[in-house]
């Protein structure tokens, strides 16, 4: 099973046919911030996460 993470806050898996990238692009609906996240793939029990973090940068 997949699960996706963001701002600490588990997701369930919306389509198991869509990639990682194809669903941080769905969620960027709700999170426009997500859109230069970055995934970071790990396992959590015999589950895969896949945490959208956001990127550092600045400004201007």
């Amino acid at each position: 099973m997949r699960i996706f993470i963001y701002d600490s806050r588990e997701f369930p898996d919306p389509d198991p046919n869509q990639t990682p990238e194809q669903v941080k692009a769905m969620m960027t609906d709700f999170f426009p911030e997500l859109a230069n996240a970055e995934i970071r793939e790990h396992k959590k029990g015999d589950d895969t996460a896949y945490e959208f973090v956001r990127r550092v940068g600045t400004k201007g």
